[in-house]
């Protein structure tokens, strides 16, 4: 058996469901084994996932719809839903599978995403042309998912590899699923029509799922617009889509990997147990003496830096001590779930070794490098006060990474389960709240936001940035949920003229992986995906997990014992 049932491509509308109805899931299944048995396998410098920038490779005009449309859909870094519920997200787009000229009709996979359970899923997206034109038949989309799929399956290890590397994120080495994404006028224009044809091609495909144990699922796009890019605009979609499955076929189960927290009181436990087991190794005396069921261990007051975690070095430990002044601690700085005891630690500590050329190496989970391109020539500053922004209490920045023309403001979360929400939607008294949570005139004022009544200028840049007008009413205002992590975006971009520049910076957010808020579909994820998917300027959000960030640490004389101390104290070993 041959896999050149896979390229066929003659689908006649006019008997399309006569030729659906002679696919033998028998005969296209072991064509699938097939060509997984011959399928190309790329050299290891042609990789197939990273090095998309969000923006595309053409200017002037273009007739490449589908192409824009797919790089903005990965652009929203969303959170999907498939029928069963199942989580996904798209991380890059347009990857090849060619390892030569030769491999006819292989391709490129529209769309590549991972699963909440890690298991790889690719997208075949079918838009009505720039021209009006329907594009290709539904079963070409279905034979083009299942030969992408055949070339993945068959090089699992390898795409799982370069997803580690690229994004920080694991992939389980299992069949991936296929997804035929349709806007909704190249569905109808197919098949509204023609009913028996639409019932055949869910039948078959329901065959090929079950004969190959993969899951195919047909999708619909709502009918939207695509504004086109070029190689310094980014495509973008006028409307933030919702996938429909009016022709689903049922997913079969899949388990997620073992260690996969999602109940919070589990992140909770686990911290405890770990916080303890090291509390064990202090003395009475270095503990505030306040134990009780639930709460963390708090270092003495008279002994905060108890609560750093420190090399063997002197020299070393006294100059991450200095990093952050007494004046300048938090309230909270000698619990152990402080964030900000952890973040003096950590990036103290590749500042003090002179290595702050390694956080390059750190890939965020968009697939850039998490903290931009430091060298030994970056400068690292902690608790920053922003003095752009024309704010009464100064946004401080965790971390701040500087060159010459480059900023990254970074935001560090360990337990934290949310990011902080606007103070003005909060009554703090039994007074009512100074903003009902909505983007409008209220209470007597003359700007919509309360915080532009008093001259915060964050409303005079956002426009710039995200897909927010401040010149209409928004119900509910977007910032209400972003706030912190506007602030922080705005923090990187804006200088002290005034001026902002999307290029000159990005934020960069930092989290415990294990932290359930911060996994897909979790509060905190949502968050961060609200604003990434109302951001103009891909990259200029960025996140990445403290798991990533410690494991370059491993093949560094002086940091090697970074990752041994997190573990210990917190429980946070490297990542794989």
């Amino acid at each position: 058996m041959t896999f050149d049932l896979l390229f066929n491509r003659r689908w006649p509308k006019s008997s399309l469901a006569n030729d659906l109805a002679e696919i033998d899931a028998t005969s296209y299944s072991q064509a699938y084994q097939s060509l997984k048995k011959r399928a190309p396998t790329r050299p290891h410098g042609r990789p197939y996932l990273g090095g998309r920038t969000g923006y595309p490779t053409t200017e002037g005009k273009t007739n490449r719809r589908e192409e824009h449309f797919a790089i903005a859909m990965v652009n929203l870094q969303n959170c999907w839903l498939l029928p069963d519920g199942t989580r996904f997200e798209l991380l890059d787009y347009q990857v090849p599978l060619k390892a030569a000229r030769s491999d006819r009709e292989i391709g490129k996979i529209d769309m590549f995403g991972v699963t909440e359970h890690g298991r790889a899923l690719l997208v075949e997206l079918k838009v009505i042309g720039h021209s009006g034109g329907p594009s290709d038949p539904p079963p070409v989309a279905l034979l083009e998912g299942l030969r992408y799929a055949s070339v993945v399956e068959a090089n699992l290890e390898r795409l799982a590899e370069e997803l580690r590397g690229n994004f920080g994120r694991d992939m389980i080495l299992e069949r991936p699923d296929i997804v035929i994404l349709g806007e909704a006028d190249w569905w109808s224009r197919w098949l509204f029509a023609d009913e028996g044809a639409k019932s055949v091609l869910e039948e078959k495909a329901k065959e090929l799922s079950q004969a190959l144990g993969v899951s195919i699922v047909f999708a619909t796009l709502p009918n939207t617009q695509v504004e086109y890019g070029n190689r310094s605009k980014a495509p973008r979609l006028a409307d933030l889509p919702r996938l429909e499955y009016p022709h689903s076929l049922p997913r079969s189960a899949v388990k997620a990997p073992n260690g996969l927290e999602t109940d919070p009181r589990q992140h909770e436990a686990l911290l405890q147990t770990t916080w303890w087991s090291y509390a064990k190794t202090l003395t009475e005396d270095d503990l505030d003496g306040h134990e009780r069921s639930g709460r963390p261990p708090v270092v003495s007051p008279q002994k905060p830096s108890l609560n750093l975690m420190l090399p063997c070095d002197k020299r070393m430990a006294l100059e991450i001590e200095a990093e952050i002044q007494k004046t300048s601690r938090h309230k909270h700085f000698g619990s152990f779930r402080s964030s900000q005891a952890i973040a003096q630690s950590v990036f103290g500590a590749f500042k003090a070794a002179g290595r702050l050329d390694l956080l390059s190496r750190i890939p965020a989970e968009c697939g850039r490098p998490a903290f931009g391109g430091t060298s030994l020539e970056t400068k690292l500053s902690m608790e920053v006060h922003v003095q752009t922004l024309n704010e009464p209490r100064p946004t401080q920045l965790d971390v701040c990474l500087e060159t010459d023309d480059y900023r990254v403001a970074v935001e560090c979360k360990f337990c934290e389960p949310v990011f902080s929400k606007c103070s003005r939607v909060v009554s703090k008294t039994s007074e009512p709240p100074i903003c009902d949570g909505t983007y409008t005139l209220q209470q007597g004022r003359n700007a919509r936001c309360a915080l532009s009544e008093i001259g915060v200028s964050y409303w005079g840049f956002i426009p710039e940035l995200f897909d927010w007008s401040a010149t209409q009413d928004l119900s509910p205002c977007p910032l209400m949920p972003t706030y912190q992590i506007v602030r922080n975006v705005l923090a990187a971009v804006v200088d002290t003229g005034g001026c902002v520049d999307p290029s000159k910076g990005h934020a960069v957010f930092v989290y415990d992986g294990r932290n359930p808020a911060y996994k897909l579909g979790g509060v905190a994820d949502f968050q961060l995906r609200q604003a990434t998917s109302a951001c103009r300027f891909p990259g200029l959000i960025r996140r990445v997990t403290w798991q990533e960030i410690i494991r370059v640490c491993q093949n560094s004389a002086d940091l090697i014992w970074l990752p041994k101390e997190m573990n210990k104290k917190h429980g946070i070993f490297p990542s794989p």
